[in-house]
C-alpha cells in the first residue's frame, strides 16, 4: 500500500495532468482541430481522472475522514460536480462556440478553486482573500 506522501503526491500530479489534458483539449477546440478525434485525446483523460479519483478516495480512507464533515472536502467535491458539468459543456455540450468558450474558462477557474480549496484545507480557497 501507498503511504499518505506517495498517494498525496499522486494525487496531486494526476491532478496536474488533468487540468494540463483539459485545457489542451480545451484550445485544440476553439481551433476545431481534427486531433480531438484522436484515441489517445479521448482515452486518456478517462485513465488520468480515474487514477485521480481513486487516489482522493485512498487517502480519504487513509485519513478516516468523513467528506461530509471536513467542509472543506465537500466543497472539493461540489465545486468538482460543477466542474465536471462545466467541462463537459466547455469540450462537448455547449452551444456554439462563445458558450463552449465561457464554459470553457469558468471550468478552469472552479479547478483553480478546488486547488486552493485542498492547498489551504479551508472551504472559502482563494475566496477567503476576498473578505480579508
Amino acid at each position: 500500500m501507498i503511504d499518505y506522501a506517495g498517494l498525496k503526491a499522486l494525487h496531486a500530479g494526476c491532478a496536474a495532468v488533468s487540468i494540463a489534458g483539459f485545457v489542451a483539449r480545451y484550445l485544440l477546440m476553439l481551433a476545431d482541430s481534427p486531433m480531438l478525434r484522436a484515441r489517445a485525446v479521448r482515452v486518456l483523460p478517462h485513465v488520468v481522472d480515474t487514477v485521480l479519483l481513486a487516489s482522493a478516495l485512498a487517502l480519504v480512507w487513509q485519513l478516516s475522514v468523513n467528506p461530509l464533515r471536513e467542509a472543506w472536502l465537500a466543497t472539493k467535491i461540489v465545486a468538482l460536480l460543477g466542474y465536471i458539468v462545466l467541462g463537459a459543456i466547455a469540450l462537448r455540450h455547449g452551444r456554439g462556440k462563445v458558450a463552449r468558450a465561457a464554459a470553457g474558462i469558468a471550468a478552469i477557474t472552479v479547478f483553480a478553486f478546488i486547488a486552493s480549496v485542498a492547498r489551504s484545507k479551508s472551504a472559502y480557497g482563494f475566496l477567503g482573500l476576498l473578505g480579508a
